[in-house]
């Protein structure tokens, strides 16, 4: 029996083992990241929907608090969010050379404790208008970047242009600038006319004396227009505006120092020239309905 049960026994099996019933665990990856929803996108930079929506509960608390009545902001949202453009357009052209320090921030936001009568106090300002402390440091960075660029643009005015100096009759009808002509035309002295019969309050008293001013430096372009298009003495036919009928007489042209008032119109304009530009050259997508 046992020679037998020897003999019979069968060689080691190599074969693979049944299958097991269970099904083989499977490796399982993380999930992919859902992209935050956007307001827009400036040059490829996004703004985020949940930035530009506290904005504009920022805009909201700020009206409340001053009494304002939002049924007559008009388009406020959309309003907000081309801010929110404009201030990305303008910071990426500031980070081509400019830096803020964290020293000046710190000034800043030291200061703006100060003026809200100390820290207490501010911080219930910055609850009340949706702020932690380093949120409202990273705005005082962005607005100390924002006035140092815009600055440097401002500065590129020069200080001199081309101006002309002159002198008006403002009227009120077509027929009392046809008499105020008739009788420059006799020989009646401007200026004593314009003291005698002119509407603008600002430059009667000077004989209708306006000053020096640039090419965009009167609220009425047709008048600057007039002014640039006389030769020096020459007096123009009556000028309609919305203000009335202007008689215009030149005086002198030519480069002259800018006065404070128009150096400051200038360099406004530069500045929203160059804002415009800035936008013409950008590619801005919105996503909002």
């Amino acid at each position: 029996l046992i020679i037998a049960a020897c003999g019979s026994a069968s060689p080691t099996s190599t074969s693979a083992p049944p299958a097991s019933p269970l099904p083989a665990a499977t490796a399982t990856l993380p999930p992919t990241p859902t992209a935050p929803p956007l307001a827009a996108a400036v040059n490829g930079q996004p703004i985020l929907l949940s930035d530009y929506e506290t904005e504009v509960a920022r805009f909201e608390a700020g009206a409340a608090s001053l009494g304002r009545d939002l049924s007559q902001e008009g388009d406020y949202r959309a309003r907000v969010l081309e801010a929110l453009i404009d201030k990305a357009l303008i910071l990426q052209a500031a980070a081509a050379g400019l830096a803020v320090s964290d020293t000046d921030v710190q000034a800043a936001y030291d200061q703006a404790v100060a003026a809200r009568g100390g820290q207490e106090a501010f911080n219930a300002w910055l609850a009340a208008n949706l702020y932690t402390a380093d949120q409202f440091r990273a705005e005082l960075r962005d607005g100390i970047l924002i006035s140092t660029v815009q600055s440097q643009v401002a500065a590129n005015v020069p200080l001199e242009a081309d101006q002309a100096h002159a002198r008006q009759i403002l009227l009120a009808t077509p027929e009392d600038a046809d008499r105020a002509l008739a009788d420059l035309a006799a020989g009646a002295d401007f200026a004593t006319l314009a003291v005698e019969r002119s509407l603008d309050q600002s430059s009667k008293v000077n004989g209708g004396d306006l000053g020096w001013f640039p090419q965009s430096g009167l609220t009425a372009q047709d008048v600057t227009d007039a002014a640039f298009g006389l030769e020096p003495g020459q007096t123009s036919g009556a000028i309609h505006t919305a203000l009335g009928y202007h008689i215009v007489q030149t005086l002198e042209r030519g480069a002259h120092p800018l006065s404070p008032t128009s150096l400051s119109l200038l360099r406004r304009q530069a500045v929203e020239s160059w804002r415009t530009e800035l936008r013409a050259n950008a590619v801005i997508e919105k996503f909002l309905p």
